[in-house]
């Protein structure tokens, strides 16, 4: 009995002292930004310019630091707002379609301290998006067409769920404040749409059969762990 006791005494004391080591390493934190959003359109007309669109995304974050060479994870909770300029250059009309999404990236960075006051670091993982709300590509894509808006075409085929590859690094000063800068390439589709029989007012916008889009992105993000 008295040995059984000694055990578990002894398996109380390493499991608060993993516990305690974990917590050392673990800290919540804040972080927002700018998003440059690039979208590759594919199957409208040469005719149609693609330009950059600046977005933003904000929510909570959450860092462990390893302790093992610098290495650290990162996960964030962000609520993000993203999309892209289309111009008719044909007849200067142009139009914003946005989205918005919960994303999700993970990231595994390595630090390199310069000083007990500034690490550099190098980040990559992948980001998860869950599409919430979104404008309608084929109503807007009109509206550059025509003047007239048809409300029952199409809206292009939003995917609900993205995945993404972030790259990037930055810095991080006084062990609170990060800034970093990462590009997002994307993996997978944000939009896909066969057409049957094309619209008039649309067919002069696209080109085949097929639409798909493919975000690609810059983000500049400013965040503070506690």
């Amino acid at each position: 009995m008295r040995m059984i006791t000694s055990i578990l005494v002894a398996l109380t004391f390493m499991w608060v002292g993993v516990n305690d080591t974990l917590a050392q390493g673990l800290h919540f934190g804040v972080k927002g930004g700018v998003l440059g959003n690039k979208a590759s359109v594919s199957g409208v007309r040469d005719n149609i310019r693609e330009e950059s669109l600046t977005g933003f995304q904000v929510g909570p974050m959450l860092q462990y630091q390893t302790g093992f060479y610098g290495f650290a994870f990162d996960f964030s909770l962000l609520y993000a707002q993203r999309g892209v300029k289309l111009t008719n250059t044909s007849n200067s009309r142009s139009t914003d379609i946005r989205t918005q999404s919960i994303d999700i990236p993970i990231e595994v960075k390595w630090e390199m301290c310069i000083s007990p006051m500034f690490d550099l670091f190098l980040g990559l993982g992948p980001s998860f998006s869950f599409l919430i709300d979104k404008d309608n590509w084929g109503r807007e894509l009109a509206h550059i067409a025509v003047d007239v808006l048809d409300k029952d075409l199409p809206s292009m085929g939003w995917r609900s769920t993205e995945v993404g590859l972030n790259l990037g690094g930055g810095v991080k000063l006084l062990n609170h404040l990060i800034l970093s800068c990462y590009y997002n390439i994307g993996l997978t589709e944000s939009s896909r749409y066969r057409f049957g029989n094309k619209h008039d007012a649309i067919d002069q916008i696209f080109d085949g059969n097929v639409f798909k889009s493919r975000n690609k992105y810059w983000q500049l993000s400013l965040a503070y762990v506690f």
